[in-house]
């Protein structure tokens, strides 16, 4: 599953949407009414009992009502049949059920699962039949229904990672149960039905339906299950001899590119047939983009599942096209990292993400037009430090005691450290010898599950390196590493570098040190472009491991040179004073995008003035023109609140003189952005990002009256055209600062664009207006157990409500916010509690929230672990802030 970071999951740019009938939004469950948690010990308990597991199952889909029903028939063999056995089924109503041909009590069917009694089960094989029901889902679990609001058609999907195929049908839903699933669907006559398998048939009844026939799928996990329908467009193409297909709504056809799609879905397939010499197994591949999607996109066994996001109501960037083709490469690795091979619990996750993570950079470097995708990665990288440099850091193989501890461990450790991990490992190895024992392990695990050190021997028997060491010190240990270069020159001549290595969270508790193969680069202080270093290659063995040769005196050293190495950089006081001075000369990109990050990374950990790094933007950021690196300076100045922070969230503002020195920083950066765009080639790529940025951080009077003058014009030049979601951006800044023109503007927009997309849009500007009548009628909203609005809608509103200076508005709402986390913080709806924990949490870079937070944080509350991580990282992240106004010198 790619996983959208949490900064893009809340986007002001939005998609998807759903009917807006109150009752759309399930009730945020109480956690008094118990818990669906399944425990590992309980899994490996009944992974002992349970095995050839065989699902058949049919499914009958209305159009219009609020629920569908099924008939299961489960066939499996157990070992021993002396105590009960738990069937997961999440809430549903059961009509009839047997065992072995006896009726089941109507009392077995728990509220999350179905107690099969022990005295009717038998040792060997064992078969159960059940009639229920089920109300769809309108929060992205289990099947999910979707209301167009402009066509009203329907369109029906399933997500089920981590342990929601139980909310759509009764099943074992652990991993290492791996089962085959056949499949009969009743659905309307015009909807499109979507399986793992390929269809046999679709035969029209005589009631305007159509019966759809799956056969068996080969044994996969239950969470790689997938029935997708509605009145889907669809467009075809072949890969050799394999139907390609994909799938989207109609209302958003105009804006699906399938060329792209199904260019990059070729080049991928070729290139992982290869690299892992195993032939993607399953008969078709189909790919469904889908509305009011929570995640990025999902591997469903040969029916992928995609969010709306990557569909632009304008035609798309090389930034955007390449973000798209990252998903695609993603979901396809996990074809076989994930789907041919399975983890055996979720302390294995990594083995799905990591690998789909590292497996999607390093096809588009080789066999896409996206070269720059290992520039691209470097945010990967950096998702990783900040994940690693929190108290809420983990091992990237970890105990995971249970399925909601599995779904905290959806983040940066498990996606982006594990991925830099691997990168660094297949240097390591060398990667001839990292992609023979890939191929042999795929080999050998192929439709089966496997775990750490199954995947490890496997390695190990093509290196003589030992990699069980690499392996205990570096996914089972913690944190990351502080990687500098001491070195003094004796006149023209350098003669020794000392590498050293130290651990840099103190929260990660002890580590030994960890091996791994870096590239230091030299640069003479004649090369003024940075681009002819010396380079070595060393394998690090220890801490203070000494280089000894014989060099010119560089004026730059560069320890992590290409990226490889997983540690973070302390540049030593010669270079960090160079690169200040020189760094819009470097060449490289990459290397320029490592050298700011580092900088940034100081402020963060206050080792360099906030004020110091203002200079860096203000001296090179005038004549960047990457446009990768540009976008992670513009995050860096006035990206989201909470996110990684910003230098706008950092600015001290306790005093006249610090919130004027801001607005006037503020000024000369609207100033920027705008002679960016004058400046820029007319429709560019780069014409768009500046538009877009600027169209984000205007707030002074003369900027905002920009905004008013574009919003009353279709285009800003022949060649570039503004799309309804950029007028809707500017739209949004104006009502954020109270702009008269902001009303008249929304109102237009309302009129033009009535589709999901426009619905959530106006949500947005009506959230975030800074009036405390508004705030308060949707904080009552959002925070009550049923809002009135959707599920879709209500998480729209929390991510927009509280924006960066509007904290005098958040403040009256403190006590709303903790009477909801200590009512709802270990409930089942913990996708819902999370967005309103990381997006509503009172805390203002100032000692009284965070303090207040520290006490509720010590109260013994019982949250569910995602929430508890969420608010201790919200908490930090606070206290950091604190601490670079405190020494922002400004």
């Amino acid at each position: 599953m790619r996983i959208l970071l949490l900064a893009a999951l809340f986007t002001l740019t939005l998609a998807g949407c759903k009917s807006t009938s109150p009752t759309a939004t399930p009730e945020v469950t109480s956690p008094a009414e118990g818990s669906s948690n399944l425990s590992a010990t309980e899994a490996q308990s009944r992974a002992a009992r349970v095995s050839a597991v065989q699902y058949q199952l049919q499914v009958t889909l209305p159009e219009t009502d609020k629920s569908y029903s099924g008939k299961s028939e489960i066939h499996f063999d157990l070992s021993d049949n002396s105590r009960s056995l738990r069937l997961d089924f999440f809430e549903g109503q059961v009509a009839h059920m047997t065992l072995n041909d006896q009726t089941i009590a109507p009392d077995a069917k728990k509220t999350y699962w179905i107690e099969l009694p022990a005295h009717l089960l038998r040792k060997g094989g064992n078969t159960v039949k059940i009639d229920f029901t089920h109300d769809y889902s309108h929060q992205g679990q289990g099947l999910h229904q979707f209301v167009d609001p402009e066509t009203k058609q329907v369109f029906l999907y399933t997500q089920f990672e981590t342990f929601d195929a139980n909310r759509f049908m009764p099943c074992f839903d652990q991993p290492d149960l791996r089962a085959t699933l056949a499949l009969t669907v009743d659905a309307p006559a015009a909807w499109q039905v979507i399986s793992t398998s390929q269809e046999t048939s679709a035969a029209v009844q005589s009631n305007h339906r159509k019966l759809w026939t799956f056969p068996a799928t080969p044994p996969i996990a239950t969470y790689l299950f997938s029935l997708h329908a509605g009145p889907y467009q669809v467009w075809t193409d072949r890969f050799e001899n394999m139907p390609l297909r994909l799938f989207a709504r109609p209302a958003m056809a105009k804006y699906v590119h399938p060329k792209d799609w199904f260019t990059i879905t070729k080049q991928g397939l070729k290139f992982y047939n290869s690299f892992f010499a195993y032939r993607y197994p399953f008969k078709k591949y189909d790919q469904i983009v889908v509305p009011e999607f929570n995640a990025g996109a999902m591997e469903n066994v040969a029916a992928v599942t995609f969010t709306e996001q990557t569909l632009q109501r304008s035609m798309p960037t090389r930034a955007q096209r390449r973000h798209l083709a990252g998903i695609i490469l993603h979901e396809m690795a996990h074809m076989w990292f994930g789907d041919i091979v399975t983890m055996r619990w979720w302390n294995n996750l990594w083995l799905n993400e990591s690998f789909a993570t590292f497996m999607a950079s390093l096809s588009m470097a080789q066999a896409t037009e996206f070269k720059e995708a290992w520039q691209d990665f470097h945010d990967e990288k950096n998702w990783a430090y900040w994940e690693d440099g929190l108290v809420t850091t983990h091992p990237i193989e970890a105990p995971v005691g249970s399925v909601k501890e599995a779904f905290a461990t959806f983040d940066g450790i498990t996606y982006g450290k594990g991925a830099s991990v691997l990168r660094q490992l297949y240097t390591y190895m060398s990667p001839e010898k990292f992609k023979k024992g890939l191929q042999n392990y795929i080999q050998a695990y192929a439709f089966k599950n496997a775990d750490l050190k199954q995947f490890v021997d496997m390695l190990q028997a093509q290196s003589e390196k030992d990699l069980n060491l690499w392996a205990d010190r570096w996914l089972k240990q913690s944190g990351p590493d502080q990687l500098s270069a001491k070195w003094t020159c004796n006149g023209d001549s350098l003669e020794n570098i000392t590498l050293t290595t130290t651990p840099k969270n103190p929260s990660a508790g002890p580590t030994e040190f960890r091996p791994q193969v870096i590239h230091v680069a030299l640069f003479k202080p004649q090369d003024k472009k940075f681009s002819q270093p010396i380079v070595m290659d060393v394998e690090m063995k220890k801490s203070g491991q000494l280089i000894v040769g014989h060099w010119p005196c560089p004026a730059f050293v560069y320890p992590n040179y290409q990226d490889d190495g997983y540690a973070q950089v302390s540049l030593d006081s010669v270079s960090l004073k160079y690169a200040k001075e020189n760094l819009s000369r470097v060449h490289d990109p990459l290397l320029r995008t490592m050298i700011w990050n580092d900088m940034w990374q100081m402020v963060r950990d206050t080792q360099m003035p906030l004020s110091d790094y203002i200079q860096i933007v203000e001296q090179h950021f005038p004549v960047e023109n990457d446009e990768m690196l540009l976008n992670d300076i513009v995050g860096t100045i006035s990206g989201r609140r909470g996110e990684h922070g910003t230098t706008l969230q950092y600015w001290p503002m306790q005093t006249p003189t610090g919130i004027a020195s801001r607005m006037k920083f503020i000024g000369e950066m609207e100033a920027q952005y705008l002679k960016h765009i004058q400046m820029a080639a007319a429709g560019s790529d780069l014409q768009k990002f500046w538009f877009d940025s600027y169209a984000s951080v205007a707030q002074t009077e003369k900027a905002l009256a920009q905004l008013v003058s574009w919003s009353k014009q279709p285009k800003i030049n022949a060649k570039f055209a503004l799309d309804l979601d950029r007028r809707w951006a500017l739209a949004r800044q104006l009502a954020r600062f109270q702009h008269p023109a902001a009303a008249g503007l929304i109102t237009q927009l309302k009129r033009e664009d009535p589709s999901e997309r426009g619905k959530k849009s106006a949500l947005s500007t009506e959230a975030v207006q800074p009036n405390i009548e508004v705030k308060r009628k949707w904080v009552q909203m959002v925070e009550t157990a049923k809002p009135a609005v959707s599920f879709a809608e209500a998480r729209t509103v929390i991510g927009n409500l509280f924006p960066l200076g509007q904290e005098d508005l958040a403040k009256p709402f403190a006590n709303d916010f903790y009477t909801y986390i200590s009512k709802y913080g270990n409930s089942e709806d913990e996708i819902f509690v999370n967005t309103i924990a990381r997006n509503m949490s009172p805390l203002f870079c100032e000692e009284p929230g965070s303090g207040r937070m520290k006490e509720f944080l010590k109260t013994g509350t019982k949250f569910s672990p995602s929430v508890h991580k969420q608010l201790r990282v919200q908490l930090q992240e606070d206290e950091r802030c604190q601490s670079i106004r405190a020494s922002s010198k400004l």
